[in-house]
């Protein structure tokens, strides 16, 4: 005989955390448990403070000089494309645009693109003029007396960012001057999402051969796309043992480092399955 629990959003305590009451306090002692089956949304933020690959430095030049310019993202799920679009915004705020008078379209010195072909990120720089080109509005940027300098990006080895965009850390381009394009592209293969599986836990689980004693399941959102909801139901029910008397169990999900995950969709559905242990 089999005694089926349900979780969903209804029983959330925070980003990782699902607690659910029981009728009474239970003696589990003499139970095992199963994950029966399993329904997440792939919500989970691949780059956070907490993963330490949310920021990287842009040399931007300028008259007389290059300003230096931090950018920290903040906490979220980002493509390559919204890379980009972060770093235009950072490019905005610091009125390092120009505008097109005409069509209102802004125009960027530097870039972050995916090249699907090679399987590389590329960081494209573009010789910046040494004047305002006509029918254009600046945004606040002023122009370099020397011409062909283009903006550089400075990859940290203290910060995991790195390892999202595959860049060794250095200066890219090396030199800031360039008549023409510059495009630096991934030294190692880029790991846009550092999450690559994630761990069930529950807390009345008991398992003397590792040292992560409430470990239930382990599954993985691999191709899928954020938002996408995801069966993480294992093929066959794996039973682990349970401990002690409890009143409220609580399933916790943690990454493959044991790092706690931010689920930003607590839109659940969680079967826990449990059963008479069969003693010998």
């Amino acid at each position: 005989m089999s005694f089926p629990i349900v979780l969903n959003s209804t029983n959330a305590v925070s980003s990782n955390v699902f607690a659910i009451d029981l009728p009474t306090a239970i003696d589990l002692d003499g139970f095992d448990c199963s994950l029966g089956t399993s329904y997440l949304y792939n919500s989970i933020y691949n780059i956070t403070t907490t993963l330490n690959n949310n920021s990287y430095t842009l040399i931007h030049p300028k008259n007389g000089g290059s300003d230096t310019i931090s950018v920290v993202m903040p906490d979220g799920g980002y493509n390559i494309s919204d890379l980009n679009s972060y770093l235009e915004y950072v490019l905005i705020q610091n009125g390092k645009y120009i505008t097109n008078n005409t069509t209102g379209q802004n125009t960027y010195y530097c870039a972050w693109v995916l090249s699907p072909t090679s399987y590389q990120v590329q960081f494209i720089s573009y010789p910046i003029p040494t004047s305002l080109p006509a029918g254009y509005t600046s945004g606040g940027m002023t122009f370099p007396a020397v011409a062909n300098q283009v903006p550089q990006v400075t990859i940290l080895s203290t910060n995991n960012f790195k390892d999202i965009i595959g860049f060794s850390p250095a200066t890219y381009p090396s030199s800031s001057t360039s008549a023409t394009t510059v495009t630096s592209s991934s030294t190692y293969v880029p790991n846009v999402n550092p999450i690559s599986a994630i761990q069930f836990r529950l807390s009345c689980l008991i398992n003397n051969f590792s040292s992560n004693s409430q470990l239930l399941h382990v599954g993985t959102f691999a191709g899928s796309r954020i938002g996408e909801l995801v069966n993480m139901s294992p093929i066959y029910e794996s039973f682990v043992n349970c401990q002690g008397t409890h009143r409220t169990l609580t399933l916790s999900f943690f990454d493959q480092q044991g790092r706690p995950l931010s689920l930003l969709d607590p839109n659940i559905v969680v079967k826990l399955v449990f059963r008479k242990r069969k003693e010998n």
